[in-house]
């Protein structure tokens, strides 16, 4: 069976990338989470998808263009948590999805100092910074992240290119499409795009893991 990670957490029932979200998708029986990572002006590791703070937060502004201390709280009244706060959750696997540059320093330091690498999954869609963390952490699980279109672009000679334990993170309709082509590498696949976890019944095989906004 696919390990099952909450998209932002529990997001189809709670704010995405909130600690109330991470922690019901625990107890809603996932194995983990994904989130993304980005950096604020002072070096803080905070967990955000957005460049702008308006959709989740109470108040707008640039994440990176702020102090930590400068924060807004989120629209359910959290503060914005850090990735330690998320990892010092009982998560099997945590995908941290790095949102530019310089972030993955940093996060790789978190998760270092939390002693969490064997079950975090760094990836982007920014793949050098994947590629950099790599060969400054050999150790650590690092998988790749594609659009639709850039997935359905894909060759075996070009994946043959790739660290053989990276991981393929791929959205569901890029794999539904070419669903063969992509049995071969199933093993290695982290399924998104998906609202529902059972929505990956579909496929003839089953991926690694699923990342659902519920379970």
């Amino acid at each position: 069976m696919p390990l099952i990670l909450g998209h932002r957490g529990y997001s189809a029932a709670h704010l995405e990338n909130s600690m109330e979200s991470f922690r019901a998708a625990l107890a809603a029986g996932m194995d983990g989470f994904e989130l993304d990572v980005q950096p604020t002006r002072d070096g803080r590791c905070v967990i955000l998808h957005d460049e702008d703070l308006a959709r989740t937060a109470q108040s707008a502004g640039i994440l990176r263009t702020l102090d930590y201390r400068e924060l807004p709280l989120l629209k359910n009244g959290e503060k914005l948590p850090l990735l330690s706060d998320a990892l010092a959750l009982a998560a099997d696997l945590i995908n941290v999805e790095l949102k530019g540059a310089p972030g993955w320093e940093i996060a790789l330091a978190e998760v270092r100092h939390a002693r969490a690498l064997e079950r975090v999954l760094f990836s982007s869609f920014e793949h050098d910074q994947v590629l950099a963390l790599r060969a400054a952490c050999p150790p650590a699980r690092c998988g790749l992240l594609w659009t639709t279109a850039q997935a359905m672009a894909l060759t075996a000679d070009g994946l043959s290119a790739l660290p053989a334990d990276f991981r393929l993170n791929l959205p569901i309709s890029a794999v539904q499409a070419r669903s063969e082509f992509w049995a071969v590498y199933q093993k290695r696949i982290v399924l998104w795009g998906i609202q529902r976890a059972s929505e990956a019944a579909v496929l003839p095989f089953q991926p690694a893991v699923v990342v659902a906004d519920g379970p």
